[in-house]
């Protein structure tokens, strides 16, 4: 392989290293009545037109994917944290059914959630890609 075709592959490989679009996770703690979302990034940007857009959905792998939650945030506070996270009302969760999380900034981060509820104590368990049951 010449030394141009050599550079050449470098920089193509790079650059697709680069602009890896792969999606990262996204924790969420429950709180008093609502789901605190953010990403644990300090890095996270503004999507398109300084937006974030955050989604819920129930996982169903039999039916096509139905946004139970959705909201639009413009120029407010980035959720990098748990201080500034966004704030998903418990209510639009069902115990015990898996739903997946969606945050869209300049990436897309994502979690897929339980709300369980155990001896009167609600909680989230963290849910493998790929799974549909809270088991």
């Amino acid at each position: 392989m010449s030394k141009c075709a050599l550079f050449v592959f470098i920089i193509i490989l790079a650059y697709l290293i680069g602009c890896n679009l792969q999606s990262k996770n996204l924790e969420v703690k429950l709180k008093q009545g609502y789901l605190c979302v953010f990403t644990d990034n300090p890095k996270t940007r503004y999507g398109f037109d300084n937006s974030i857009i955050i989604s819920t959905g129930k996982i169903d792998r039999t039916r096509e994917f139905k946004s139970n939650y959705e909201q639009l945030y413009k120029n407010g506070l980035l959720p990098v944290d748990e201080k500034s996270c966004v704030k998903i009302p418990i209510n639009f969760f069902e115990k015990n059914v898996v739903y997946e999380i969606t945050l869209e900034t300049n990436k897309i981060y994502h979690r897929s959630i339980c709300v369980v509820d155990s001896k009167d104590n609600l909680g989230i368990k963290y849910i493998d890609p790929g799974k549909s049951k809270c088991d």
